[in-house]
């Protein structure tokens, strides 16, 4: 009898007690691409993916982390093709079954401890395949140029970065956003802004920095 008085008192005796990670909206994301999934987050971790895929072929496009909301997230759908993450060890990450009819744009569920592992992405249709493996780059940098007071040049490594998407603040939406290959790549932004915030894509994941604008 002691013992459940104990319990009761343990239960209902702490003024604010610690949220069980049962609960935790962070917690009931998915971490890698389902078929069903229920959560109450508002947001959840994933990577954003591009490319095509269709009888011609397939390409993919450099991948950005990215968080969005549960109904964006991807599921898998069998329509002839794969798109499958790896990690540097050979680990396969996620494999998501996508259709075969065309150019695509997905939000990947993907939790962040297997974001930071990824290092190669796949996509397989039939005899086709197309592949993205990070660059292995270290940290980004880029120079912007200022050319009025409502135009910027930015130049940065495509080699190392293919691909940046250019914002005025670390959590608005791109301004604009370039691929490229060369080790000096330019990319025209509008803006009055004096700072901007650059996304780096290693191809298989992305990386944000801020940059003044000098002269401004």
């Amino acid at each position: 009898m002691l013992a459940a008085v104990l319990l009761v008192a343990g239960l209902f005796g702490t003024p604010n007690p610690a949220r069980s990670a049962a609960v935790n909206p962070a917690a009931t994301c998915p971490a890698a691409p389902a078929a069903t999934f229920s959560t109450v987050a508002r947001n959840c971790p994933a990577l954003e993916v591009s490319g095509r895929v269709d009888a011609t072929g397939a390409a993919l496009d450099p991948a950005f982390d990215t968080t969005a909301e549960p109904q964006e997230l991807a599921r898998p759908i069998e329509g002839g093709a794969v798109l499958s993450g790896y990690a540097q060890d050979g680990r396969k990450l996620f494999a998501l079954p996508i259709a075969a009819g065309g150019a695509f744009h997905l939000y990947v569920p993907l939790g962040v401890a297997a974001q930071q592992e990824l290092t190669r992405m796949v996509l397989v249709a039939g005899q086709t395949t197309a592949e993205r493996a990070a660059t292995g780059a270290n940290e980004p940098s880029a120079e912007i140029i200022s050319l009025s007071d409502t135009s910027v040049i930015v130049a940065w490594n495509a080699h190392a970065y293919p691909a940046i998407r250019v914002a005025e603040g670390a959590e608005k939406a791109a301004l604009a956003s370039g691929n490229g290959t060369t080790t000096y790549e330019q990319l025209p932004v509008e803006t009055r802004s004096r700072r901007l915030f650059i996304e780096f894509s290693d191809g298989v994941r992305s990386v944000k920095q801020g940059f003044s604008i000098f002269g401004r």
